[in-house]
């Protein structure tokens, strides 16, 4: 979801004569190299973050976790330790990566990779930043629901950011050596602000005006302080036959995030799927798409597929995400489902990759 509103203007870039580059993970190689841009391993380029430690952005998560005696902590107050660490660990590749290519400009994702947008500060390279939520305004709600999930809240996070030396030493650390002015306290005043969008030209949103969540006063002035600017651009739609990036599954193999085979069943094939809905639409047939997303079908320890959350006792409680997929998608072919599969609509389940 924050890699494929990015295809269509790789392509159109492409198209245009420019050379375009992508730092990002395996799995989504293909989608990628569809466009015409070129593929950069970040496992390759960032060894910093990755020597010694499980070679994928939830695992050298965990590793870090485990280095700095947070196993029960929640996924929210871990997340918020970690990041500035893990943030000095994957600058000097990202620097030297960029170093290398000298790029006239870098796009970035705001929520999920704001070390690029550091190290293009760093060198003097104009960064764009793609927000692909419903604008500024969704941040904090979203924030405010992932909190209450993890067990924790506002006001827990804002503890962390007071008593956690791992976070406060890495931002020292940061500032140092980059000359980046961060706060303990990012994205926390107001809350769900996105303070790196400071550092870009501009940030495009990846809706239309009408459709963003309401931004508070406080965040308005915030961001106006900033000279923060948005534009909503709309969904960035990609071309018919387009590859699509998808998957949060990292162990094992590299499959693209495309539906395991299952003993007895052919593999799928997305051409045929959308030939069955296309004359199902044409019969005048109601067509139901059923997807949980991807991160609830990959490896996060917490979000995944066997992930539970962290309670207040340091324990995993909860349902996982395999029950919870398995009981939608049980609830939508018991509501829905016909006794031949010519009658009633067509549906379409969107599995994942795992088995």
């Amino acid at each position: 979801g924050h890699i494929n509103p990015s295809l269509p203007v790789a392509r159109s870039l492409v198209v245009a004569g420019h050379e375009v580059h992508y730092l990002c993970r395996e799995q989504m190689r293909e989608a990628i190299e569809d466009t015409g841009a070129t593929f950069h391993s970040d496992i390759e380029l960032m060894p910093e973050l990755y020597e010694g430690r499980e070679p994928d952005i939830w695992g050298a998560f965990e590793s870090i976790k485990r280095e700095h005696g947070l196993e029960g902590d929640n996924m929210a107050e871990a997340f918020f330790k970690v990041k500035p660490y893990g943030q000095d660990l994957m600058l000097p590749g990202i620097i030297r990566w960029l170093r290398s290519l000298r790029p006239c400009a870098v796009a970035y994702c705001p929520m999920m990779t704001e070390e690029a947008a550091y190290a293009a500060r760093f060198l003097g390279i104009p960064s764009v930043a793609l927000l692909t939520t419903a604008g500024a305004g969704s941040i904090p709600a979203s924030w405010k629901e992932f909190f209450s999930m993890c067990n924790s809240s506002e006001k827990a996070i804002f503890q962390v950011t007071e008593t956690s030396d791992l976070l406060r030493s890495a931002t020292d650390r940061l500032n140092e050596k980059y000359g980046l002015a961060l706060k303990y306290t990012q994205n926390l005043e107001p809350f769900g602000k996105l303070d790196v969008l400071k550092f870009s030209f501009t940030t495009l949103v990846t809706t239309c005006e009408h459709l963003q969540d309401p931004v508070t006063s406080d965040l308005q002035e915030a961001y106006a302080k900033d000279g923060v600017t948005f534009e909503a651009v709309g969904p960035l739609l990609d071309q018919e036959g387009a590859k699509r990036a998808a998957g949060h599954k990292f162990a094992g193999d590299h499959d693209n995030g495309k539906p395991a085979s299952q003993d007895g069943h052919r593999d799928i094939d997305a051409a045929e799927v959308l030939q069955q809905v296309a004359a199902a639409r044409d019969a005048g047939r109601s067509v139901v798409l059923v997807s949980m997303g991807t991160v609830i079908t990959g490896d996060s320890p917490d979000l995944g597929w066997d992930g539970r959350t962290i309670g207040a006792d340091g324990k995993r409680h909860g349902l996982t995400g395999r029950e919870l997929c398995h009981a939608a998608w049980g609830g939508a072919f018991d509501a829905l489902g016909a006794s031949s599969p010519e009658e009633g609509p067509l549906l379409v389940v969107s599995l994942g990759p795992q088995p």
